[in-house]
């Protein structure tokens, strides 16, 4: 009797494979995928990936993700977005990793505290390789740590250099001295001396560093001299500091002519040049400045954007297949081509175009000049902007200095946790 019923069973699942292409099956399962329409009933696997980017990229890394998709048919991809600044990217993913985004676009500063946490899934064998052999050594340091690659590098444009105004300097300024010269008639020097971010530029300037168990070093003879050299600077007349508003500020003293020169980075270009012109908007690496009697040129940080992989990602192999393509060579010519952002790919870098930006030119050859912020505490950025804002009070005495960088690198070596 058992072997009649199972016979039956047998013809009536054979019945309904020929009238409806199968038993048991739904072709709308959605963990199976879709028909692909094409009259063969082929499954396809979904994946469903959430990316996270800036206000700005959105419709650049939609567009990227709905090529990527295109080029990817044998899957069905369901992409969600989150809007998620470079800058944010760390406390977010840190505060809950598994609501975090599968891929998603962060500052380089922030890797070594991602690694530590466990958050960043590492990238390794082939994609390792194609990462290393494609984009400058800079931006592959950048998204390192300890020897393994964490993320995949997708601009090399987070720094800063010096702008200047063509009608004052028909040639790039090459030193301080020669800026300041030429700051006749109320005309000035702009740096924001009360930014962590440059305030760096003169440590590193004179040789100080930030060691790789993240220390500073800058209450040394040569950290001393560097505090002196800001310290003359931030009081001598030709120079501003503008403070909090020092975007805005600047721009809008390039259109007085009150400013002729100051040190930012590339999302100034169009403000200023809408201010003074195209043809007058002149870009050049950092200019050389005396240092304890010594002329020496201006270092910096280099800043990169990178991609990284969640590691809690359910679909984590998918996930690094995407963060590949996001930073691959065609989408990082489609970064500077939509929104002028500096490549980390060398052959992008080399194209004829963003040789002939003079922003990026300017930059890429102060990057040169520059170091990662890898290294870099998470506390020197609050306690090193104490010290650069007392210094543009132009009330500091030099015999205070030394006590103050004394105590601006015990705060920073040994933070109170």
């Amino acid at each position: 009797m058992k072997k009649r019923i199972s016979f039956l069973l047998a013809i009536a699942c054979l019945i309904g494979t020929l009238t409806f292409s199968g038993c048991g099956k739904n072709k709308n399962n959605t963990d199976n995928g879709t028909d692909t329409g094409d009259g063969t009933n082929a499954q396809k696997t979904t994946v469903s990936l959430k990316i996270w980017s800036a206000q700005d990229d959105q419709q650049m890394t939609k567009q990227m993700c709905e090529a990527y998709a295109a080029a990817n048919t044998d899957k069905i991809y369901n992409f969600s977005y989150g809007v998620v600044g470079i800058g944010e990217a760390k406390t977010m993913i840190l505060d809950d990793p598994d609501a975090a985004a599968d891929v998603f676009h962060f500052s380089n500063d922030q890797i070594a505290d991602l690694v530590a946490a466990g958050a960043l899934a590492q990238i390794g064998g082939s994609y390792k390789e194609t990462v290393i052999a494609e984009n400058g050594e800079g931006s592959v340091d950048a998204a390192t740590v300890d020897g393994k690659l964490y993320a995949f590098p997708a601009t090399a444009d987070n720094g800063y250099f010096l702008y200047y105004n063509k009608e004052v300097f028909p040639e790039a300024p090459d030193t301080l001295e020669e800026i300041l010269a030429a700051c006749t008639d109320g005309k000035r020097f702009a740096m924001k001396m009360s930014d962590s971010w440059y305030v760096a530029s003169f440590f590193l300037t004179a040789g100080c560093s930030f060691s790789e168990d993240k220390t500073i070093d800058f209450n040394t003879e040569a950290g001393l001299a560097a505090a002196r050299a800001m310290n003359t600077l931030a009081k001598d007349p030709r120079f501003v500091n503008f403070g909090t508003d020092y975007d805005s500020a600047v721009v809008s003293a390039f259109g007085d002519g009150s400013v002729i020169a100051c040190v930012s980075g590339t999302w100034l270009a169009d403000k200023i040049a809408s201010e003074i012109g195209e043809e007058n908007l002149g870009a050049a690496k950092l200019p050389k400045i005396e240092i304890g009697g010594e002329e020496m040129q201006m270092r910096g940080f280099a800043g990169y954007k990178l991609v990284g992989v969640n590691a809690s990602s359910e679909a984590q192999s998918e996930a690094v297949k995407l963060a590949a393509w996001l930073t691959n060579e065609t989408n990082q010519m489609k970064r500077f081509t939509d929104r002028g952002m500096g490549p980390s790919n060398t052959k992008v870098a080399q194209s004829d175009a963003v040789r002939e930006n003079e922003v990026l030119a300017a930059l890429a050859e102060q990057l040169q000049y520059s170091v990662s912020q890898n290294n870099v505490p998470g506390i020197y950025w609050t306690a090193a902007e104490g010290f650069g804002t007392d210094i543009v009070s132009g009330t500091v005495s030099d015999e205070a200095l030394q006590g103050m960088l004394d105590t601006l690198v015990t705060t920073v070596n040994n933070p109170i946790t």
